[in-house]
């Protein structure tokens, strides 16, 4: 790939990179908590979501899963259905609203950090529109069977990708104590949770493309 290309790829990438998605909303709701723990937390299971992506187009299985029809529907309802799933957990929990991190217990906190990096880890790979930038979009600027090639175009994606979560989380974290009402929160949460819902909705009508 030559210079205009790769240059071509990362302001694409930035732009997609920064796009509002369920990860950045999950991001931005936990910032807005106050506990930078929690937007923490979620980067690393986006991380770790999106490196399990970019070693399987690197090891050529996204071409599998993106050749077969059958394949693609099962994934985009798994991805539609935890979207929907986990916006009415946010609808719900009220627990998960405004808690006093600072008053729980040690392992109740470390729990909690996980389960946000399994929900990060979750919303990554089962995006469909997520699979489909790694399995369709990245292929159009590496050739096939180019493993160094995928690996610098994921690597840059994935660094893009996460800065624009961290731009996130610090954007929701000097807006946390304006909403620090037990009420704001709560509305908060049920936003978050009907986004989420609606994300799930509108990947039932995702097209390959």
């Amino acid at each position: 790939m030559d210079i205009l290309g790769f240059g071509l790829f990362l302001l694409t990438a930035a732009v997609l990179a920064l796009a509002p998605g369920p990860s950045t909303l999950l991001i931005l709701s936990h910032a807005l908590s106050g506990d930078p723990r929690r937007p923490l937390s979620l980067m690393a299971g986006a991380l770790l979501g999106n490196l399990l992506l970019i070693a399987m187009t690197v090891l050529g299985l996204s071409a599998i899963l993106f050749a077969s029809q059958n394949g693609f529907t099962v994934l985009r309802w798994i991805g539609a259905g935890y979207l929907i799933w986990l916006g009415i957990a946010y609808w719900r929990n009220l627990e998960a609203v405004a808690p006093d991190v600072q008053n729980q217990a040690r392992s109740v906190q470390v729990l909690r950090y996980r389960a946000l990096v399994s929900q990060a880890f979750l919303t990554s790979v089962t995006n469909p529109k997520g699979l489909l930038f790694y399995f369709a979009f990245l292929p159009q600027f590496a050739p096939a069977g180019s493993g160094k090639q995928f690996l610098l175009l994921g690597g840059s994606y994935l660094a893009l990708f996460m800065i624009a979560l961290g731009l996130y989380a610090l954007a929701g974290h000097r807006l946390a104590a304006l909403i620090a009402n037990p009420k704001v929160q709560l509305w908060k949460n049920r936003v978050t949770g009907g986004l989420l819902i609606g994300a799930g909705l509108s990947l039932l009508r995702a097209e390959r493309g």
